[in-house]
């Protein structure tokens, strides 16, 4: 088994590479398996279809596609396969009457690691934070295994909203025009961007086939002005009734101005605060955030982006995001940010702000002195459990597992964990959380 990989990473593998379409692995197997004697194959053949439908779902979670690679061997004939694990050149090269059984089985334990991976990204609070855009990256990024995705939203001049990170619609950023200057139609005809409406459809078969999964929704911008809020949110409203998905739903954005109207407007739905908390400079946060209001923000603003830098503890209230590229740096939280995050936890749901700035700056620090690294952390993580807020961490994109391992050792289990990569695969492995009884 020396030749069978530990870990597959889905975003080294091709998925023409791992397997081939998926009515050519289908069409066949009915056969091999209904018309074998063997009694053992008979009694899988009843959820063999069940079986394969599910498969379908997580086709491109690695141990998935490689075990309905194997299948797809097996329909055609071919029983070398170098590039394929030792264990399943070694079954297609066993009797006939017995392989069936064998890569059933087989993908049956594929998929109890895809449910293995599931309730470990749910126990750690992995969001899957890679930029999606269209079906495509949507769909590969599910059927990897991706149990909380990220999905960024932007409104275009009728209201619908659009999942994409930049504020454009077409392919190339700066030559392209703004997604809330475009009619609903002319978003389409570009072809670069997904619906909404469509995320949240191809998302309800996976919420379907494990209730676990959960959508993180950021809004990214709400209009130009503080009346258009309500309006716009009633359209993602109606969008997640319709599905059932509105408990499914948690909220993140950058702006505390946007936190406030998506609180007023979905007050049971969990929330996040993105963004970061600046190290250093704001090194007793939480005693500045309950103290007297300070009227202190500035922005640095360029052509399609603004970095906001504030020490206030009041709500700003202005036209975040819209049609830019918007990020802040906080030296302290408002008060009225605070107070909403931290009732989300008294109720039992989420509220985090984001200490993603921290952690980075920690990563660095790694490398240098592992000792100060971890000070840093702890020390804002126990900022924000005074304040009765969860955290929100970005990891480092390499070596994902140990970076989430050391991340919620150092700064609390309750921690959400932003992962750049897909994480399927190595998160099947992570080791499981002691719950209480």
């Amino acid at each position: 088994m020396e030749d069978y990989p530990k870990n597959i990473n889905n975003d080294e593998i091709e998925a023409s590479e791992k397997v081939t379409e998926w009515d050519n692995i289908t069409d066949g197997l009915e056969n091999p398996f209904e018309d074998s004697e063997n009694d053992g194959v008979d009694s899988l053949s009843d959820d063999k279809e069940k079986l394969l439908d599910r498969a379908a779902l997580y086709k491109n979670f690695g141990k998935v596609s490689l075990a309905l690679m194997a299948l797809d061997e097996f329909e055609n004939g071919e029983t070398e396969k170098s590039e394929m694990p030792v264990e399943y050149v070694e079954t297609l090269k066993s009797p006939e009457e017995t392989q069936a059984d064998a890569l059933i089985k087989q993908l049956e334990a594929a998929l109890g690691d895809v449910d293995r991976s599931l309730e470990n990204q749910i126990d750690y609070n992995i969001v899957n934070h890679k930029q999606i855009n269209t079906k495509e990256a949507l769909e590969q990024e599910l059927q990897s295994g991706s149990s909380i995705p990220e999905l960024d939203i932007r409104f275009d001049k009728d209201g619908k909203p659009w999942i994409s990170h930049s504020p454009r619609a077409g392919a190339r950023f700066l030559f392209s025009k703004h997604i809330h200057e475009m009619t609903s139609e002319e978003v389409e005809k570009t072809g670069q961007r997904l619906s909404l409406e469509d995320g949240l459809d191809i998302f309800k078969k996976y919420q379907e086939d494990n209730e676990n999964h959960k959508v993180v929704l950021e809004i990214k911008e709400l209009g130009a002005s503080e009346e258009s809020h309500d309006e716009l949110l009633e359209n993602i409203r109606n969008l997640l009734e319709e599905r059932g998905l509105t408990d499914t739903a948690i909220f993140a954005t950058l702006s505390p101005s946007i936190l406030k109207s998506v609180h007023e407007a979905f007050p049971e739905n969990s929330k996040i605060l993105n963004g970061g908390i600046a190290p250093i400079i704001s090194y007793n946060i939480a005693e500045k955030s309950l103290g007297e209001p300070a009227d202190k923000e500035f922005a640095v603003k360029i052509p399609g982006v603004e970095l906001f830098f504030s020490n206030s503890t009041d709500v700003k209230d202005h036209a975040d995001g819209y049609g830019k590229q918007t990020g802040y740096l906080w030296t302290r939280l408002p008060k009225e940010t605070v107070s909403t995050l931290r009732k989300m936890n008294e109720e039992g749901k989420i509220g985090a702000a984001s200490l993603t700035v921290v952690n980075k700056f920690a990563n660095v620090l790694d490398k240098l002195s592992p000792k100060t690294a971890e000070k840093l952390r702890r020390h804002y993580a126990e900022q924000l459990d005074k304040m009765g807020i969860r955290k929100q961490v970005a990891i480092a994109k390499n070596n994902p597992k140990e970076s989430l391992i050391r991340t919620k050792e150092q700064m609390g289990q309750d921690s959400i964990i932003y992962s750049d990569t897909s994480p399927g695969d190595w998160a099947a492995d992570l080791p499981p959380i002691e719950k209480e009884e």
